[in-house]
C-alpha cells in the first residue's frame, strides 16, 4: 500500500516542479502580445499608401520646371526650394523601408511570442530561464516601439514639408507650362 502512494505522489511532484508554467510569465507574454497589436494598429494608421504616386507627382513637378522654366537669371530662392524638394522626394524611399522594417519586426515578434508561450506551456523551457527569455523579448518589443516612434516623427515631418513645397512648386510648374504653351501657340500663329 505504501508503495502505490509513493508512485502516485512522485509523478505529481515531478509534474508540478517541471511542467507547471508560471502565471506571471504567461501574463507577461500576453501583455507583450497586446503591445505588439497596439504597435501594429498605430503603424497601419500611419502607412503612406501612395508612395509611388507621390514620387511620380514629385518627378512630374521637377520635370515641368526643368523643361518649361525659362528665365535669363538664376533664382536662388527657387533653387533652394528645388533642392529641398528633391531631398524630400528621396526621403520617401527610406520612409517606405522604415515602415517595412517595423511591419516585419511585428510579424517576427508575434511568431516568437507565440512560440515562447507554447514552449512555456509545454514545459520545454526551464522555469529559471523564463525571465531571461521574457526580458529579451521585452527589449525587442521596446525596440519596435522606438522604431515606430522614429518612423512616425520622420513621416510627419517629411509629409508636412513635402506637401507644403509640392503645392507651391506644382502651381509654379503649371504656370511655367502654361507660359510655354502660350509662347508656342503665339509662334505657331506667326508662321
Amino acid at each position: 500500500m505504501k508503495k502505490s502512494v509513493f508512485f502516485f505522489i512522485l509523478p505529481l511532484f515531478f509534474l508540478h516542479s517541471c511542467g507547471t508554467p508560471a502565471p506571471d510569465a504567461l501574463k507577461s507574454i500576453e501583455d507583450m502580445q497586446q503591445d505588439i497589436h497596439a504597435i501594429e494598429r498605430i503603424l497601419l494608421a500611419n502607412e503612406i499608401d501612395t508612395l509611388a504616386a507621390l514620387r511620380m507627382a514629385a518627378n512630374n513637378v521637377e520635370l515641368r520646371i526643368k523643361n518649361y522654366y525659362d528665365s535669363d537669371t538664376l533664382n536662388n530662392e527657387l533653387g533652394k526650394k528645388m533642392d529641398k524638394f528633391k531631398v524630400l522626394r528621396r526621403n520617401l524611399g527610406p520612409l517606405g523601408q522604415s515602415f517595412s522594417t517595423v511591419k516585419w519586426g511585428i510579424r517576427d515578434e508575434r511568431k516568437v511570442l507565440k512560440n515562447l508561450k507554447s514552449d512555456i506551456l509545454s514545459g520545454h523551457i526551464d522555469k529559471d530561464k523564463y525571465q531571461e527569455y521574457l526580458s529579451f523579448e521585452k527589449e525587442k518589443v521596446d525596440q519596435l516601439r522606438k522604431l515606430l516612434a522614429a518612423y512616425q516623427e520622420e513621416k510627419d515631418k517629411t509629409m508636412r514639408d513635402f506637401f507644403t513645397l509640392y503645392k507651391e512648386l506644382d502651381a509654379f510648374s503649371m504656370a511655367c507650362l502654361k507660359r510655354h504653351n502660350a509662347k508656342m501657340n503665339k509662334e505657331k500663329r506667326r508662321l
